[in-house]
């Protein structure tokens, strides 16, 4: 008994042995030495096939449970997405609602914002307007007012309500050439009431009406003796010197001053009454005579370019118009006319030249 359990061990060690090599599970195995310590007698056939049959087993389970872990895993997989699926579309809703809900707001905030914005808008485009109509008239006014003093100081003829009439008596002479300079320089028109006193200077009188003055008749002589003699002397000496004027400029003037002007004294020496004669009849040729209501004082006055100046400027401010009598064969008067017009361009005056229709000043004849 002992001899045979010794070959049992040997013969059950040699099938662990076998069955370990052959990959059969340590389970099998102390199953198989249970089952010899237990009595049961199985043969190494069987215990081959109980081996087995227990591969067969164990692959089985493994299989069941990796298709049923499969099985779970999609189950839950697809569970999984079926939540998803059935979260997404809300969390979309969700979203889009939510983000429809924050366009409508900001929508309605812009909306809003124009609308206050467009309500705002006529009144700042009113300020502005205002502001800018404010600005563009502050502008004019200033481009006007700094039209006005580049005017005045070149001396152009300002547009003041005063007017100013020059005339220049029995000319022309060496000092008239001066005086066209000055008259140019301010682009100030004169009128001058012409002479033959010094014939060398006879063409200046064309000069003159081509700077654009006006030129118009005194008398030819100037000589009161023959002037005054009779009606009839004084109407040849005047046509005597209209056809000079006439040469010079192309045409005769209908204009004139009396020597010593209408109110003169002087012509009772040679013939009582002849200055209301002449007005008369100078009314009935169509002739327009011009007198003065500012004196230049250089008549006999004085010889003071500044009092010449101090007696014109004296003299205008006295009057709305005025026809300033003064001569241009007088050097201290030329000299003073610089200073003269300027000052009255300066203070808004304006210079103009008489004409046959326009403005005239008639003395009380006293002879």
């Amino acid at each position: 008994m002992n001899r045979l359990s010794g070959k049992a061990i040997a013969v059950a060690l040699a099938l662990l042995f076998f069955l370990l090599a052959s990959g059969a599970s340590v389970a099998l195995v102390i199953h198989g030495v249970q089952s010899f310590r237990s009595g049961e007698s199985l043969t190494v056939s069987q215990e081959l096939e109980q081996a087995k049959a227990q591969r067969e087993l164990k692959k089985e389970e493994k299989a069941l449970k990796k298709t049923t872990e499969k099985s779970t895993t999609h189950k839950s997989t697809k569970k999984t997405t079926t939540k998803e699926t059935e979260t997404k579309p809300s969390a979309t809703k969700s979203t889009t609602a939510k983000k429809t809900t924050a366009t409508k707001s900001a929508t309605k905030k812009a909306t809003k914002a124009t609308t206050k914005k467009s309500s705002t808008k006529p009144s700042a485009t009113k300020k502005s307007t205002t502001k800018s109509s404010t600005a563009k008239k502050a502008t004019t006014k200033k481009a006007t007012t700094k039209r006005s003093t580049t005017k005045k100081s070149t001396g152009t003829a300002s547009s003041g309500s005063k007017v100013i009439y020059l005339t220049f008596d029995d000319g022309p002479y060496q000092y008239t050439e001066k005086l066209l300079g000055v008259l140019e320089k301010y682009d100030v028109k004169a009128t001058f009431f012409v002479t033959n006193a010094y014939p060398g200077y006879q063409e200046l009188i064309g000069k003159e009406y081509r700077a654009g003055h006006g030129v118009a008749v005194h008398t030819y002589s100037h000589d009161y003796s023959k002037v005054y003699a009779s009606d009839a002397a004084y109407w040849a000496d005047f046509e005597k010197m209209n056809d000079i004027v006439e040469k010079q400029t192309g045409q005769r003037s209908i204009m004139f001053r009396f020597p010593g002007g209408s109110s003169n004294t002087v012509s009772k020496k040679y013939s009582t009454g002849i200055m209301s004669r002449l007005v008369k009849q100078s009314r009935e040729k169509g002739l327009v005579y011009y007198d003065w209501n500012v004196t230049s004082g250089d008549a006999g006055e004085t010889t003071s370019s500044e009092q010449v100046y101090k007696n014109i400027i004296h003299g205008v401010q006295q009057q709305d118009r005025s026809i300033v009598l003064c001569h241009d064969v007088k050097s201290y008067t030329v000299n003073a006319m610089d200073k003269t017009i300027a000052w009255c361009l300066d203070h808004g005056y304006s210079f103009r030249v008489l004409t046959p229709n326009g403005y005239t000043v008639h003395h009380g004849v006293n002879n």
